[in-house]
């Protein structure tokens, strides 16, 4: 049976972990609502964005929308997004699994950029090809680190590097989070609403070549903060089961501390017992 002295050491030691766990859900569950506004206030431009690229998508083709021209699928760029850090339970493993499946089922070229510091350790994944690394994302993502990932994604597009952009992610549901892809490149018809006459001004070209450039910058900034909600909810989640494992292991402490204590007094008991049996015998 362990010493007393043990005993509390390691009660000690599982107090100062829940102490621990107990701040990081803290962070963790201010950080999830703080992106959980920015998401919903950018949800409500994406959509509009969306509705004015679908009035103005009409009678366009590829020469007048480079993002819009579709070509042979000779090579798939996908954006895998991760967290910045472990602590969240199965999050990071779920989606680089599920990339993973998606690479072995791929008959043409590609490559892979990610996004989150915890892919420090994939940067040589011969199985990825993972070209770029964004790791200076912030927890709360600013608008400066947005646009510098939609720029280079949007050039990758133009420039023909890649004939199909895919961004993977992990989004929060209603039953849990779950894995999914989303084609960002080239841009769908039907992903916009299909409108009525309109009046371009200065002209159509120049308004679809903003619009869908915007479409494309909050299309990434919305699944980026998706999956940045998803992470802090996976952190949160991790940090409260660590939290009533912690309890729970200091309630099995603090059991086997007083069964110790008894069987150690009861011991001191005996051996005084003894003791005067003993002497009372040699008289």
């Amino acid at each position: 049976m362990a010493s007393i002295y043990a005993i509390k050491a390691r009660i000690k030691g599982v107090e100062s972990t829940g102490k621990i766990t107990k701040t990081m859900k803290l962070v963790s569950t201010a950080k999830l609502h703080q992106t959980q506004l920015q998401l919903e206030r950018i949800k409500d431009f994406a959509d509009k964005c969306r509705q004015s690229l679908g009035l103005v998508l009409t009678d366009v083709d590829g020469d007048e929308c480079p993002m819009l021209k579709t070509r042979e699928i000779k090579r798939v760029c996908y954006v895998l997004f991760v967290g910045n850090r472990g602590l969240c339970g199965a999050y990071n493993w779920d989606v680089l699994r599920y990339l993973r499946s998606l690479l072995k089922e791929e008959k043409a070229d590609y490559f892979t950029l990610i996004c989150g510091r915890w892919s420090g350790e994939h940067r040589e994944d011969r199985e990825l090809r993972v070209e770029r690394c964004f790791d200076d994302i912030e927890d709360l993502p600013s608008q400066a680190r947005i646009l510098e990932l939609s720029k280079y994604i949007q050039d990758i597009y133009i420039r023909g590097r890649a004939d199909r952009v895919v961004l993977v992610y992990q989004r929060r549901e209603s039953m849990g989070q779950r894995p999914q892809t989303f084609q960002l490149l080239p841009l769908e018809r039907n992903a916009a609403e299909n409108g009525g006459d309109c009046i371009f001004e200065p002209d159509k070209q120049s308004l679809v070549n903003t619009l869908s450039r915007m479409y494309v910058d909050n299309s990434i900034a919305r699944i980026l903060l998706e999956a940045k909600v998803s992470e802090h909810f996976a952190r949160m989640t991790a940090m409260t089961n660590a939290i009533d494992n912690a309890d729970e292991l200091l309630q099995e402490l603090n059991l086997t501390l007083n069964r110790t204590r008894q069987a150690k007094i009861t011991t001191e008991i005996s051996e005084i017992v003894g003791g005067a049996n003993a002497l009372r015998n040699g008289e």
